[in-house]
């Protein structure tokens, strides 16, 4: 893992404001009041995962984050308040925010972060590819804060707030149940804090079916025998009702299960835990049951093979 840190204590005031500017920017962090910077404390420590993902946690002074960042990888983001007071302008909109609130939102996306007091925040950049396809209903183009008062999002701030304490100390091996739990509970966050399956009437009942279908999906990936009609049954509605679903959500179900068996696949090629495993091998796992139909769908969809994919995380086993 690519692993950095930096602070201001060593840096002379006078040159504090442009340093500063300088990190966030490395980041990807607008920043949208530089002269407040001048006079400051600040500290940050980051990690970035083989899959891509970015973890940083910033300590410092009130400041403001504002605008959005053109050069900048698509991308989802989260921002953990852990300590400090804020408040996140989006759409027209001012909410505050305190410790416990949980920012998410797309990359390129206009919004401001004002912080008005010293902070301790988790910053968090996940590739959009891991998490995109997960999201029943597509997360957008816009920025919010997560629902404070659910329990779901009571306990992914408190799994934030230990990534946070314990960022040094994790190894390489150890990030990617991290990377996973942390999509699964956005994800679940996400289709509990307003989605249209909340809302009742029979959208929201086909949204939270398709919800459970897709859960079901998730635990059987390995099973090269799931089909529709096995989906279907253990549901109990008709197949035609599940194709219904998945094309009201702009896919299939046959597209939607080779997606998230590839997208498996490609977590697992560049997993330290898994570096061990044949291409072959994990291809298996995740229910595919032919090798070279498998790395043709991996190149359609990812641009490069398996084979390259893996030697891009620095192994060679295939």
């Amino acid at each position: 893992m690519a692993i950095w840190t930096f602070s201001l204590d060593a840096i002379p005031e006078a040159e504090r404001q442009a340093v500063w500017i300088d990190t966030l920017r490395r980041l990807k962090l607008p920043v949208a009041d530089p002269a407040a910077l001048a006079w400051m404390t600040g500290s940050v420590r980051v990690t970035t995962t083989a899959l891509g993902s970015e973890f940083a946690v910033l300590r410092s002074s009130a400041q403001t984050f504002g605008g959005r960042n053109a050069d900048h990888n698509s991308a989802i983001w989260l921002a953990a308040l852990i300590e400090g007071e804020a408040v996140l302008e989006s759409g027209g909109i001012e909410t505050a925010m305190g410790p416990g609130s949980i920012v998410v939102g797309a990359s390129g996306v206009d919004s401001t972060l004002r912080i008005t007091t010293d902070f301790e925040m988790l910053f968090i950049k996940l590739p959009q590819l891991a998490v995109s396809p997960r999201l029943i209903i597509p997360l957008g183009q816009r920025v919010g804060l997560l629902g404070a008062h659910s329990g779901i999002q009571k306990i992914f701030h408190g799994l934030l707030a230990n990534i946070a304490q314990t960022l040094d100390a994790l190894t390489e091996d150890q990030f990617q149940p991290i990377e996973q739990s942390i999509i699964e509970f956005l994800v679940a966050c996400l289709a509990s804090d307003g989605q249209v399956e909340s809302r009742g009437g029979a959208a929201g009942a086909r949204a939270s079916h398709l919800k459970r279908i897709c859960m079901r999906i998730e635990t059987m990936l390995h099973d090269p025998e799931l089909s529709l009609e096995t989906v279907a049954t253990d549901n109990g509605v008709s197949q035609r009702y599940v194709q219904k679903l998945f094309t009201a959500s702009n896919t299939t179900f046959s597209t939607y299960l080779k997606r998230r068996r590839l997208e498996r696949c490609y977590a697992d090629l560049i997993s330290p835990i898994h570096a061990q495993l044949a291409i072959a091998e994990i291809c298996f796992r995740w229910g595919f049951s032919d090798a070279a139909h498998f790395s043709r769908a991996f190149r359609e969809r990812f641009g490069l093979s398996p084979s390259q994919h893996r030697q891009s995380a620095g192994s060679t086993r295939v």
